[in-house]
């Protein structure tokens, strides 16, 4: 039964108001491009898939989740099951001692009792019970796969972290090659007095601060790895290995209308299940002030021997109706019903932010896309610039045309560019990751669970209906 005569639910619908596409683009990705439906895929690496299958199976916090998942649909079940007569067999047997003028008397007994019990839903309540629970087993289901949608990014996004953070030690690390190479060709120019001491010590203080840069980035990549080795739900020893580079991202993400975030986003739909559960709720809170019709049936025998039960010479029966109205408890009905309400708009407000702050999150996702896609082209540029000029400012050095403070400057622009972009290119794979997350669907293909809880919900409001 709806509850449109208790509840101001519907006024969460009509509130939202969105525009027809983002404000960040004018229009649509063409339709080669890649959908946010399966997007694991799109970064085309292999090992990637793999420990995010792996951190599916043993990360222990969305095992917790899917257990309270689980709990949820339990719930729901036993909330049908209220709507069905319930059946009871009972059947004891009693031997009893009787002492009178000294002298004892046994006597035996047997019976058997059928009763069947059934509340009568005259008004709809148990079918709001059973709504609400297979609402809150539906939201449960939405925060299962929401967390496992988060727990993926989380996975994409510490493994490419990994994978920068071995980029640049690998960058450092060569630097420091690099300068240890450079002091020995100037203290070998020095020793033929073609150098000043001040280009040795210069060196050496370069070389010194590379490794001890060296040094720290090893301890950052440690911290990466363990990141990820807990995700995945290993014991984080820091061990984990990786050789392949960050991927280059050359396709774009094809941007849904805003309206799709309604039914993609995972995090949205459980905010609107709690809505509608808490409604359900509000509908059951009203109807507890009605009357209550209950029937009771009973069928039972009993007899001094166990092997004369159920001969059919002496079944009992009885039926019995039991109705019963709440005439005074203090208001106590009522605040409830006025609680249920409250909990109903604040859980209105609760959902439009929620989507709003969604609406946000692609909005800006997609300004910071088109932001770093142009520092990385100039970045580009300025890091193969900055890589020539080094090379050329250290030859003329050695043949004596420029001074060691040029060079000492190109070094540091050709550094500072080749660091800048490893970190920019993983900034764009997290944007991009961000980008996903903030347009809904699934990050995978969508597991059977997913269809058994539509199927639940389905099943339950062709039964309310």
């Amino acid at each position: 039964m709806s509850c449109s005569s208790t509840s101001g639910r519907t006024e969460a619908s009509r509130d939202i108001v969105y525009p027809q596409h983002w404000q960040s683009i004018k229009s649509q990705i063409s339709d080669d491009a890649q959908s946010s439906d399966n997007w694991i895929t799109t970064f085309n690496d292999p090992q990637l898939i793999a420990l995010v299958e792996q951190a599916i199976k043993q990360n222990r916090l969305l095992k917790t989740q899917k257990i309270t998942m689980k709990l949820a649909e339990q719930k729901a079940l036993v909330s049908g099951a209220s709507r069905l007569p319930a059946l009871t067999l009972n059947q004891g047997n009693s031997r009893r001692k009787n002492v009178s003028d000294d002298v004892a008397q046994y006597t035996s007994s047997a019976d058997v009792d059928l009763e069947l019990s059934l509340e009568v839903d005259i008004w709809g309540k148990l079918s709001d019970q059973q709504n609400q629970a297979t609402l809150n087993f539906a939201a449960a289901k939405s925060t299962y796969e929401h967390q496992k949608t988060t727990l993926i990014a989380q996975v994409a996004s510490a493994w490419f972290d990994v994978i920068s953070a071995q980029e640049l030690l690998n960058l450092y690390q060569e630097r420091a090659k690099n300068l240890t190479n450079n002091l020995e060709m100037i203290q070998a120019s020095y020793r033929l007095g073609l150098n000043d001491a001040l280009d040795v010590y210069l060196t050496q203080n370069d070389v010194s601060q590379e490794s001890a840069r060296v040094a720290q980035q090893q301890q950052v990549l440690s911290v990466a790895k363990r990141q990820l080795e807990l995700l995945i739900g290993e014991y984080p020893d820091g061990n984990f290995t990786s050789n392949v580079a960050l991927p280059v991202l050359n396709q774009e993400v094809l941007i849904g209308a805003p309206a799709q975030l309604l039914t993609k986003r995972h995090d949205i739909l459980t905010s609107w299940y709690q809505l509608l559960a808490l409604d359900a709720g509000l509908a059951v809170s009203h109807k507890q002030r009605f009357p209550k019709i209950s029937l009771f049936a009973s069928t039972g025998d009993s007899s001094d021997e166990l092997q004369h039960l159920l001969d059919g010479s002496s079944l009992a029966w009885s039926l019995i109706g039991n109705l019963t109205l709440p005439l005074f408890d203090g208001g106590r009905l009522a605040s409830l019903e006025k609680q249920a309400r409250l909990e109903v708009e604040q859980q209105e407000q609760y959902y439009l932010n929620d989507l709003y702050q969604a609406f946000a999150d692609v909005e800006n996702n997609i300004a910071n896309s088109k932001a770093l896609k142009e520092r990385y082209q100039h970045l580009t540029l300025a890091s193969q610039n900055a890589l020539t000029a080094e090379k050329l400012s250290f030859d003329q050095y050695m043949r004596g045309l420029v001074s060691y403070t040029t060079v000492l400057e190109s070094q540091r622009r050709a550094f500072d560019a080749q660091n800048s972009l490893i970190q920019l290119t993983n900034q764009l794979l997290q944007n991009r990751i961000s980008l996903f997350v903030s347009l809904g669907g699934s990050p995978v293909s969508q597991s059977e669970e997913s269809n058994n809880t539509s199927t639940i919900v389905a099943n339950n409001q062709q039964v309310n209906q």
